[in-house]
């Protein structure tokens, strides 16, 4: 036991040492990034709002986080984000306000945006949005790491050579000192590159850093003459002349804060807010994969937005947790609170002391680490996502991060989100919405018994085109179906059913395309039959001119079965026969088709007993007993099945002419489903009782029944198995 927690101890021990000394690295190199060109000179200023914002979320996690694996630290996405509201505010400032005044508008600027975007946080984090994130798309999502790590990898060299990187630069790379500089941090980070390939555990980075740390501080010793002179020669970062890191302003300059320069600069904050909680959020989905484990995204959000109030009240700038950090921590076997305790010590000293402690960091080290991260990120959605995306979709991607490079930063993004939804557009467009397209001839409506019927629809069934939607219509999707059903039609189709029960909704586009398909039809002779709309798009078209009712091609029935009866029942009125008896169905006349008989009808009809079965009451109760069958004579009912929450579903309408019962009849099974009478039926009922009462009577006529019932179910089964092979391909 005592050898167990002197392992403990050691391994907390070491991870808050290594998470502390890499915290205090990554936070400078991160805090780098915020000011270049004309605001170089509030370097130390920015080195020091990264700092305090690292050890305020660190102190947030080690008192108030319910999670001891989770180090946060300024992070230098929403930072880079951020650079465009510096830049814009530092351009409206007025010129003729004192040094102090400009420094302290910038600064409230930073505080303005950090509590904003802290704030946006919360409020979605209480209102459980944030699954948003899944919502991004892929590209933009990559185009923005892309982009972002080209601006981490600028910030590094800007960092090493103590200028803003341009063309201008290239010259004095050819001259020393800047070539022996650049040309060390370039040999350090093909060490990291090297290092991170070769070597998988976390320590290996860290141990170069280490490494190259000490040897410059031995190279200082060695020197004798302190670190002054390669303060000079470049090789430091500029410190504050007392090396003074916080706060980055007197309080008493923020009474000159030119807060209307603030406002102006805001052009870019919603981007900015946007940018930083998706960074969030895939940070927050780094993590779960990395430890295994589920995180709340709405918790994680309303921490993190708390958090950085507290950030944003010192002026500090947005950060959430590290992965880099969190997954030091797993391998070691160090979750403890200790650990953030350690890595607080450590981002402390660094704060306070400030350059009696940084003077010992080169900045060839901060420039090399800021240059491996954003290599790494360009390499990593750059090039590795090649593999494993179209060219549309990388395409977006080398889009935003040309226009981030060539233009900047928001409007790269901003390009990016409207390439997407075009990319969208264009490739949800391309997927087939028609679920089904059939004909009368393939799909034919339940429960009659006519062989007759069956067969005249099997032969002229194809005057009926069956399409059934699937999916959102919209522009995109709703046009091209309108010329397909068109060119569809033209092959000499009567009836058009198109169905909607799968239609999640759509667009007034898709409206319109709907409302010139009526057009068509009244010009080229044929009906259209909606079935299945739901109440919205139904009114939508109504109200944009679509007709129905008498004289209109257009025709609205509640479900598919209704309409393609009625589209049957049509059909066969043009053809002359199929409707039955012209005086109606009568019991003999339905024996008689069923039967093909009518010697046997007339014996069977003597077995059978009349029922009167009234609107909204049974005839077939799901569960029931199966002792009878019955035939229609006249009235219709509604096949229908229980479903969730005891809402019945409908499943088919059965009419005059039709059996219904038939399979239970025969298999002695419960009724799998129940037939409601939707007006006033009249049935004939014919019982097992009666059947073997008619086997012992007439056994020949019995033999006779048996084989019509065979015939009629083998009938059904042909055309539902024509209906399964057509729909599995």
């Amino acid at each position: 036991m005592h050898q167990t927690s002197s392992g403990r101890f050691i391994s907390v021990l070491v991870a808050g040492i290594v998470c502390g000394f890499l915290s205090v690295v990554v936070t400078i190199g991160h805090g780098s990034l915020l000011f270049s060109g004309d605001l170089q000179g509030l370097m130390p200023a920015a080195l020091g709002l990264a700092l305090f914002s690292t050890t305020v979320m660190t102190i947030f996690a080690v008192l108030g986080g319910s999670k001891s694996d989770i180090i946060p630290i300024a992070q230098e996405i929403p930072i880079v984000a951020m650079v465009s509201i510096v830049s814009a505010v530092a351009a409206a400032i007025d010129p003729s306000l004192p040094v102090e005044a400009r420094a302290a508008t910038i600064f409230a600027a930073v505080a303005v945006t950090t509590m904003a975007t802290a704030l946006v946080t919360l409020i979605l984090g209480y209102c459980r949005l944030g699954g948003l994130i899944r919502f991004t798309p892929y590209p933009v999502i990559a185009g923005f790491l892309t982009g972002t790590g080209w601006l981490i990898l600028l910030g590094g060299i800007s960092v090493t050579t103590n200028q803003t990187p341009s063309f201008a630069l290239l010259p004095q790379l050819l001259h020393a000192p800047l070539m022996l500089q650049v040309g060390l941090m370039v040999a350090l980070v093909a060490v990291l590159f090297a290092t991170e390939r070769m070597f998988k555990t976390p320590f290996a980075v860290p141990a170069v850093l280490l490494a190259v740390l000490v040897a410059f501080n031995l190279a200082v010793w060695i020197q004798g003459n302190g670190y002054e002179p390669f303060r000079a020669g470049g090789w430091l970062i500029r410190m504050p002349e007392a090396g003074k890191f916080w706060p980055p302003v007197e309080l008493s300059a923020l009474t000159s804060v030119d807060w209307s320069a603030v406002a102006r600069g805001m052009l870019t904050l919603p981007i900015v807010i946007v940018i930083t909680i998706v960074a969030l959020l895939m940070n927050t989905t780094g993590i779960e994969l990395h430890a295994d484990r589920d995180l709340d995204l709405n918790q994680e959000m309303r921490s993190n937005g708390l958090m950085n109030l507290l950030v944003g009240a010192g002026g500090g700038l947005p950060g959430y947790s590290a992965v880099s950090l969190t997954l030091i921590i797993h391998q070691l076997h160090a979750n403890s609170r200790w650990v953030g305790v350690i890595v607080v010590a450590m981002t402390i000293s660094a704060l306070f002391l400030g350059s009696v402690l940084l003077d010992a960091v080169p900045a060839i080290l901060l420039g090399a680490v800021l240059v491996w991260v954003g290599g790494s990120l360009m390499y990593d959605w750059l090039v590795r996502a090649r593999r494993r995306l179209d060219p549309f979709e990388y395409g977006v991607i080398l889009l935003i991060a040309l226009v981030i490079v060539l233009v900047s930063f928001p409007i790269g993004i901003l390009v990016g989100l409207i390439a997407a939804i075009f990319l969208f557009a264009f490739q949800y467009g391309r997927v087939d919405i028609v679920r089904h397209e059939l004909t009368g001839a393939d799909w034919h409506t339940s429960g009659d018994v006519s062989g007759e019927r069956h067969e005249l629809l099997r032969q002229h069934g194809a005057g009926i085109v069956i399409v059934r939607l699937q999916g959102f219509l919209f522009f995109g999707t709703a046009d091209r179906l309108r010329k397909r059903v068109q060119d569809r039609m033209e092959g000499g189709g009567r009836f058009l059913l198109i169905d909607f029960q799968r239609v999640s909704g759509m667009d007034s586009s898709a409206v319109q395309s709907f409302i010139r398909l009526s057009q068509v039809a009244a010009k080229r002779e044929f009906t259209v039959i909606l079935t299945g709309l739901a109440e919205r798009p139904r009114q939508a078209l109504i109200r944009n001119g679509l007709k129905i009712g008498e004289g209109s091609p257009v025709r609205i029935e509640p479900d598919l079965e209704r309409g393609l009866r009625w589209c049957e029942d049509s059909l066969l009125s043009q053809l002359g026969a199929g409707l039955g008896p012209a005086n109606g169905w009568t019991l003999h006349s339905l024996l008689q088709a069923f039967l093909k008989q009518e010697t046997l009808a007339n014996t069977v009809a003597s077995y059978c007993q009349r029922l009167d079965i009234a609107p909204g009451d049974p005839l077939i109760v799901q569960g029931g007993a199966s002792s009878d069958m019955f035939f229609i004579e006249s009235g219709t009912a509604t096949v229908e099945m229980a479903g969730g929450g005891g809402t019945p579903v409908a499943l088919a309408t059965v009419g005059p002419g039709d059996a219904v019962g038939e399979i239970s009849f025969y298999l002695r099974e419960r009724r799998s489903a129940s037939i409601v009478a939707r007006e006033a039926l009249v049935v004939w009922c014919f019982s097992r009782d009666d059947l073997e009462r008619l086997a012992a009577d007439l056994p020949e006529a019995a033999v006779g029944f048996h084989t019509a019932m065979a015939a009629l179910l083998s009938r059904r089964l042909a055309v539902t198995n024509r209906l399964v092979g057509f729909l599995a391909n």
